[in-house]
């Protein structure tokens, strides 16, 4: 009963926001250690952002590295939630950097010099950000409490390739993500639908689709009769799904 109340009154990170403003950055050689410093310096201004209602949330994370990465590969993931995109347009509309850089001086007053910030903020350590801006399609709940740091994340690309794509996720996928969570091998499922982009970001995907698992997580359990076989097998009529990246958790405005 008390796992059942979890999953019903607990919200995810991304289930209260309905517009998600999603960074993928990848780094010059050599500057990760400089690029930290930089979120650390603008976290101050995010979370004064938040108390004033200009978003819901921010957060960033580390993509794990994989062999097969190619140049560009995101090196960090940042999230700006919104309640709407009518937030986020007048955010992004009412912003001004040297006003944001005097917000975080005067947060870090005592703690960092000016002349400290200032050099932080100059280096130039972006080879490349793919922006894409998302809305929210369907998602579970999240069980286990709020996220903390260190937690861990996935998601895959997907490109639809037929009009009832996003049914076909609803209706398929995730009542046994659903399923998985209520037996503690999951903790959360989420479907976003790419809705603008950077001239950088890529083309080809239509839609991100995100999950959160648990430590030692039993493997996925899938009904065997014929129907339930049958669309999971119909999935590459519906969609054609990137390999999976794994993000954990170094920043968040909480």
């Amino acid at each position: 009963m008390k796992k059942i109340f979890l999953l019903l009154f607990i919200l995810p990170l991304l289930i209260s926001a309905q517009y998600v403003s999603a960074d993928f950055v990848v780094l010059n050689d050599g500057m990760d250690a400089s690029y930290n410093d930089i979120e650390k310096v603008w976290k101050v201004f995010h979370q004064q952002a938040i108390k004033r209602g200009d978003k819901i949330d921010w957060s960033v994370w580390k993509r794990t590295a994989k062999e097969n990465d190619n140049e560009n590969a995101a090196d960090y993931v940042i999230f700006n939630n919104f309640s709407s995109k009518a937030q986020y347009d007048k955010t992004m509309s009412n912003f001004n950097y040297n006003q944001a850089v005097a917000e975080m001086k005067m947060g870090l007053k005592g703690k960092m010099s000016s002349s400290k910030i200032n050099k932080i903020l100059q280096k130039d350590v972006k080879k490349q950000v793919r922006n894409y801006r998302l809305e929210l399609v369907d998602a579970t709940p999240l069980v286990g409490g709020d996220l903390k740091v260190g937690d861990k994340m996935d998601f895959s690309t997907m490109s639809q390739l037929n009009d009832d794509y996003e049914e076909y996720e609803s209706e398929v996928w995730k009542p046994m993500f659903v399923n998985e969570i209520m037996k503690g091998n999951f903790r959360w499922w989420a479907m976003t639908k790419i809705v603008d982009r950077n001239e950088d970001a890529y083309k080809k995907p239509t839609h991100l689709v995100w999950n959160i698992g648990v430590e030692n997580q039993k493997p996925f359990e899938q009904k065997q009769d014929f129907i339930s076989r049958k669309m999971r097998d119909s999935a590459n009529e519906y969609r054609e799904m990137g390999n999976p990246s794994e993000l954990v958790l170094i920043y968040t405005s909480n």
